[in-house]
């Protein structure tokens, strides 16, 4: 997704929880499972308290939260390359499928995993999947296609350094059937039981006042990642930057409690009303020192 999409996919996510208008519970009644059938692989990946992540186009931005990353740790861009080298871990993506995006994907992958020397490396799978509608950032990828094509692109880098950490496609919060949601990825990792699938990843958007829709879509998530640890890389409310900051304040405190969130990434660092970027272009919004420091 990118910022000129957001409105766009909002729309149709609203449209499809309205169609299926499950009862939420209460946030206090939601409460957090653990899993450990996982857990060997991660005895050097531990979460801590600088989870969140910078999502962005515009390199430039990454920079604004440098000096005080006490929080921000990492970014990514939707893409396989940086731009410019980042004052934190670039975590690279293979978005799709599509030729000009696996192309540069084996260089780009490499480049990455071989500078970042000090630390694990994780490698990011298909950007929504689940999600073909036009010009709203998905990869519209079917499951099978994606299993052939994790399989061909992504799984052989797992040899190349260790520790490499591999996360699934991340998919959208549209219902769970077997093409959409929850119910694509449970399907993509029935199919590709044989790949390294280390974490999974996530997205979210809604509604300021829905955080229990949101805990509650995090625990249907832990369900489907049976141990593995997860990770939020979009997650936002389309809404004033008070209403956003306030669910930030609300859900943060949450996922830095949750042994398995690993981490997540607010959507995003560019400017405009419920961004983390202030209108200059030179600064963090409200918001976003809300994200950084908070």
């Amino acid at each position: 997704m990118t910022m000129f999409n957001f409105a766009q996919l909002f729309i149709y996510l609203v449209l499809f929880a309205l169609s299926i208008a499950a009862p939420i519970p209460s946030a206090d009644a939601i409460t957090t499972t653990n899993y450990t059938s996982h857990a060997a692989i991660f005895k050097n990946e531990t979460p801590g308290p600088n989870r969140r992540g910078i999502a962005y186009n515009n390199v430039n931005y990454v920079s604004l939260f440098k000096d005080d990353h006490r929080h921000t740790s990492w970014c990514y861009n939707w893409d396989s390359r940086p731009y410019r080298d980042t004052p934190m871990e670039f975590v690279p993506m293979l978005h799709s499928i599509r030729d000009d995006h696996t192309g540069p994907w084996l260089d780009n992958a490499k480049r990455a995993i071989y500078s970042n020397t000090k630390a694990p490396t994780h490698i990011l799978g298909f950007n929504e999947p689940d999600n073909c509608v036009a010009g709203a950032g998905g990869s519209c990828v079917p499951v099978d296609d994606a299993v052939a094509g994790w399989k061909k692109h992504i799984q052989p880098l797992k040899s190349t350094k260790g520790p490499l950490y591999l996360g699934s496609p991340a998919v959208t919060n549209a219902p769970d059937t077997p093409t959409t949601g929850l119910g694509w990825l449970r399907s993509f990792l029935e199919k590709c039981s044989d790949c390294d699938v280390d974490f999974i990843a996530i997205h979210w958007y809604d509604i300021g006042a829905n955080v229990a829709y949101f805990k509650q879509h995090v625990n249907a998530a832990r369900e489907v990642a049976q141990g593995r640890p997860i990770w939020i890389t979009e997650f936002g409310v389309q809404e004033s930057e008070g209403a956003a900051k306030g669910f930030l304040e609300e859900v943060m405190p949450w996922l830095d409690g949750s042994a398995d969130v690993h981490r997540y990434a607010y959507f995003m660092a560019t400017v405009g009303e419920g961004f983390l970027i202030n209108d200059n272009g030179d600064g963090l919004s409200d918001l976003g020192k809300a994200y950084q420091l908070g």
